[in-house]
């Protein structure tokens, strides 16, 4: 079973906000595996509803060759403005290692609340947010956007040359030990199917396992 790299953070802190009006944006939102000017970047966000209240978790997994591992991850709260939304942090912090499969440590935490991410739909019908998280990338496409149960563990699967084996990285991982995933994302059918073993395939996969005291 593969190493996970623990994600997410502990405690999510709600903030008052204004009701969206519109169809549930609920989901999980993914980007593909992003070059960057010295290694890459997979930027996921998981938007869910609490009170008529829409919220968001945003994490970025971050991989520099003089650096090794970051993850960025942000928590706040989501207002609508004419056709887009737009996404204010509240909490941000920055963990990181330099070996994959180990675990994060704490970096630093900043003061994020003067930020602003628009959220919006191209013409294509693809989900597309104004930047990545650091910055790096301009315009980020979100082509993968799968349903998503709030808190239940979900993980992307995804190839590197800086890794002994593929990784696995997600939302709501601590806890799993080595248990496999109970759901597999069929991205055709656009739904959850059965677990029936990791797939060899190119391009990033998606895996759901089901909630525990635990985690």
């Amino acid at each position: 079973m593969h190493k996970f790299l623990t994600a997410g953070l502990v405690a999510l802190i709600f903030f008052w906000t204004i009701p969206i009006q519109t169809k549930s944006l609920d989901g999980l939102y993914f980007s593909e595996q992003l070059p960057t000017e010295n290694g890459y970047l997979i930027l996921g966000i998981e938007i869910f509803t609490e009170k008529g209240k829409s919220f968001y978790n945003a994490q970025e997994l971050r991989f520099q060759n003089s650096r090794g591992w970051e993850e960025v991850l942000f928590i706040g709260k989501i207002t609508k403005e004419g056709q887009n939304f737009l996404l204010t942090p509240e909490a941000c912090q920055i963990r990181a290692t330099d070996t994959w499969g180990k675990k994060m440590a704490l970096l630093r935490r900043f003061d994020c609340d003067h930020l602003q991410f628009r959220l919006g739909i191209q013409e294509s019908g693809l989900f597309v947010i104004s930047e990545s998280l650091l910055g790096t990338r301009k315009e980020v496409v979100l082509p993968y956007v799968l349903e998503q149960v709030v808190g239940n563990p979900v993980a992307v699967r995804f190839e590197a040359p800086q890794m002994t084996t593929e990784g696995i990285w997600g939302f709501h991982l601590n806890g799993l030990g080595t248990r496999n995933p109970e759901w597999a994302w069929n991205p055709s059918k656009r739904k959850w199917e059965p677990f029936q073993g990791y797939r060899s395939q190119e391009g990033l996969q998606f895996y759901r396992w089901k909630r525990s005291f635990s985690n």
